[in-house]
């Protein structure tokens, strides 16, 4: 009983509790420290994210995550509360954009417990999805992950005694993110053309935006490591199908060094808008 009124008096009754997905990363971990590990096809790394913002640089390790998990989790663990963290998986993910998906009232949960109901003829077995809704057009994007990776990464974690307290694709989380700040002013009136790059960890997202419209989409995980021309190659195709009035959007997890210019050199006479900043994914999971 003693317990339950001092939880009410310094608010903690009324906190959600860490494991509860619905709130956001702050308010699950107040005061605490946490940890966004990325898992790439052949690396892991983290770093530490602090409950005012701060991001502390961790360790990256190359080789096979089931490996580097033995020598990170130690390293994470006893520098997180509790050992919670967020995972960005990097790899084995497909990004298209599709039509016609349903909109109904709880299909976006429907997506999640029970994918086959919402994507029908689409729906693959193994898979798991999430989905962003064009709202000007019956267009929308759909990220389709491994299953059996997402388990192997949780059993890998488990087996450290880290705990997940959420799992991300930090492509698709930096996508999201810029179609939203940039589509604020919607309608006819002021439709948006733009080209949007989203890069993590050397994975690849772009998607043409014309007139609000989606209109193609071309996506690579684990495109390129120092090396920006296969990140070049990939979007050179699109300065064709830009119109006069596109502008160049492009948003990394971190900066990389010379992109910026690389990708403006691609497409000139374009603008470019460059959302990028230091610790960037961190930033956006601690308020999601």
């Amino acid at each position: 009983m003693l317990d339950q009124a001092k939880a009410v008096l310094n608010f903690s009754a009324f906190r959600p509790e860490p494991d509860d997905p619905s709130a956001t990363w702050r308010s699950r971990f107040p005061k605490k420290t946490t940890a966004l590990v990325h898992v790439g096809r052949s690396n892991v790394s983290f770093c530490l994210v602090e409950s005012s913002g701060e991001v502390i640089p961790g360790e990256e390790k190359q080789g096979d995550y089931k490996e580097v998990f033995k020598g990170l989790g130690p390293a994470i663990k006893g520098a997180s509360h509790d050992g919670w963290c967020s995972i960005s998986m990097d790899t084995r993910y497909v990004i298209s954009i599709e039509t016609n998906l349903s909109r109904k009232k709880g299909s976006e949960e429907a997506l999640r417990k029970d994918p086959r109901s919402v994507l029908h003829a689409r729906y693959e077995k193994g898979k798991r999805y999430a989905v962003l809704h064009n709202p000007e057009t019956n267009s929308s994007l759909l990220l389709t992950m491994d299953e059996e990776n997402i388990k192997k990464i949780e059993d890998a974690c488990k087996q450290q005694q880290l705990k997940i307290g959420r799992m991300c694709c930090g492509t698709w989380v930096l996508l999201r993110h810029a179609l939203v700040a940039t589509n604020t002013k919607k309608g006819s009136e002021s439709p948006v053309s733009a080209l949007y790059i989203s890069c993590c960890r050397g994975s690849v997202c772009a998607l043409l935006q014309e007139k609000d419209n989606w209109m193609e989409l071309r996506s690579r995980p684990d495109l390129f490591t120092d090396d920006l021309q296969p990140l070049v190659e990939l979007i050179a195709p699109f300065a064709e199908r830009l119109s006069s009035q596109s502008t160049i959007v492009l948003i990394c997890d971190e900066p990389v060094d010379g992109l910026a210019q690389k990708v403006a050199a691609a497409f000139p006479g374009h603008a470019l808008q460059d959302m990028t900043e230091p610790s960037l994914l961190a930033k956006l999971l601690l308020g999601n």
